[in-house]
């Protein structure tokens, strides 16, 4: 799975593990982000590297920023209580995040925000309940310590850590608003992604990362997304054959022909 253009590579479904080095390119989050803002009907704004997306009802913007990636965050979901309104929250995707995991997150927030906006922006109104995560302890340890807490895997190349707002650690990435944040940094390549969320982010939209992040199962994607050579020495790749076209069925057996011609017929 080179990084070359999805157009010149064959397409194939293919299982990668661990699913958190499973990386995308920025480019492929632009692509994605485009299809997205096509098919949710929100409205799109471009210049020379940059590319805003915003929700009908102009409370929520998506920004990618090209001149943004290798330095910092190049993917920012901002909310305000209307478009002039000053942010109460935002989530930032820095790196090359697995695409399944920008998929989750964009297709989340967009259900919730047609199901109820103020919920979303606010936080007003309740709950579905309380968040449960199903974390495999043969691939993730818990910790709780200098004022973190969260999981790391087992490989400790990723981690999700949780930062209360009393905490005594100093703040993720110099911002004190952030409470969770998710990343993977193998040894061999250093930071590969994060995606950070601030205090009033809302929790569902936080957990379904976690969630995606946590679960110990491949992840299945298609080779049509270019993937970074250096994280392929540090993966498992499995292809998926390809379904095999059904198989023709003789057609039923035809009546037996006689071999004699057929005559014509008599005149009287």
């Amino acid at each position: 799975m080179p990084d070359t253009p999805a157009q010149d590579r064959p397409r194939e479904k293919v299982l990668i593990s661990p699913r958190y080095l499973a990386a995308s390119l920025p480019t492929t989050h632009h692509d994605f982000l485009d299809v997205f803002a096509e098919e949710t009907g929100w409205s799109t704004q471009t210049d020379n590297s940059s590319l805003t997306v915003t929700s009908p009802c102009r409370r929520v913007t998506i920004r990618h920023d090209q001149t943004a990636v290798g330095r910092g965050p190049h993917m920012v979901i901002s909310a305000r209580s209307d478009e002039d309104a000053s942010e109460r929250w935002h989530t930032s995707v820095s790196g090359a995040v697995p695409i399944k995991f920008v998929s989750t997150l964009l297709g989340t927030l967009a259900a919730e925000l047609d199901a109820d906006p103020d919920h979303v922006v606010y936080g007003i109104g309740a709950e579905p309940g309380q968040f449960e995560l199903l974390v495999d302890i043969d691939a993730w340890s818990h910790f709780d310590a200098s004022g973190l807490s969260g999981f790391i895997s087992r490989d400790g190349q990723a981690a999700v850590i949780g930062r209360p707002p009393d905490s005594t650690a100093p703040p993720i990435h110099g911002d004190a608003s952030i409470a969770w944040h998710v990343a993977a940094s193998p040894d061999d390549l250093g930071h590969l992604w994060d995606i950070s969320f601030t205090q009033q982010a809302p929790d569902f939209l936080m957990h379904a990362v976690v969630a995606k992040t946590l679960d110990p199962q491949p992840i299945l994607r298609s080779t049509a997304f270019p993937f970074p050579k250096a994280v392929v020495p540090l993966v498992t790749i499995k292809h998926i054959p390809s379904p095999r076209p059904p198989a023709a069925r003789p057609s039923p057996a035809e009546p037996a022909r006689s071999p004699e011609p057929k005559r014509a017929p008599k005149t009287r």
